[in-house]
């Protein structure tokens, strides 16, 4: 009996697997454009922010460079809400957070298995190169790096952000000025419509 439920599990893994992105998104895609602001991510369930440059003012910090220091950034996205950054999705604060390192690596993952880079991000399609222009779903996306929430355990003066660049991970000291790309809802771990938590 072990092994067949072990074999069983091992088909639905492989099965999850090669299917790719669950079937939430309209035409089996990787990104859904909410057209209030938002942009889902079919495959973990993660809601962004359309603008990945907004550089509007949020809970009292203001952005008009398009950067910010780490301790900001924290207490910009958590004061973003409906009416900021082309915000029409009912949001308030508290609602929007800076992505994990975890949730980051998510992200760029099928675009650097496509080699994709500058920015290493997939359009709405999850199988094509964003590059800005109609149908790619996110806007104003930079070549550059981009805060995330996680401190790096064995320096604490520095937090994970990632490079659009070449879609790798790097620990950067939390006083440099770095653009911010927030994210609400959903969890890492989706298999279709269940989220493991």
């Amino acid at each position: 009996m072990f092994s067949k439920l072990c074999l069983f599990s091992l088909v639905l893994v492989l099965l999850w697997c090669s299917a790719g992105y669950a079937a939430e998104c309209n035409g089996g895609g990787r990104y859904d454009d909410n057209n209030d602001g938002t942009v889902t991510d079919c495959r973990t369930g993660l809601v962004w922010l359309k603008n990945a440059s907004c550089n509007e003012t949020s809970g009292g910090i203001g952005n008009s460079a398009g950067t910010l220091y780490w301790d900001e950034a924290v207490k910009w996205v958590a004061g973003l809400g409906h009416g900021i950054c082309g915000l029409s999705d009912g949001s308030s604060n508290g609602a929007w957070r800076l992505p994990t390192k975890t949730e980051w690596m998510a992200m760029v993952e099928n675009a650097r298995k496509l080699g994709f880079s500058n920015p290493a991000l997939t359009d709405g399609s999850g199988s094509s190169q964003w590059t800005g222009s109609g149908g790619n779903t996110f806007s104003l996306v930079q070549s550059d790096f981009y805060w995330s929430t996680t401190t790096n355990p064995s320096t604490p003066t520095q937090a994970w952000s990632v490079f659009m660049g070449d879609g790798k991970v790097y620990s950067v000291n939390k006083d440099n000025l770095l653009p911010v790309w927030p994210v609400r809802a959903g969890q890492i771990g989706s298999f279709g419509s269940l989220h493991i938590h």
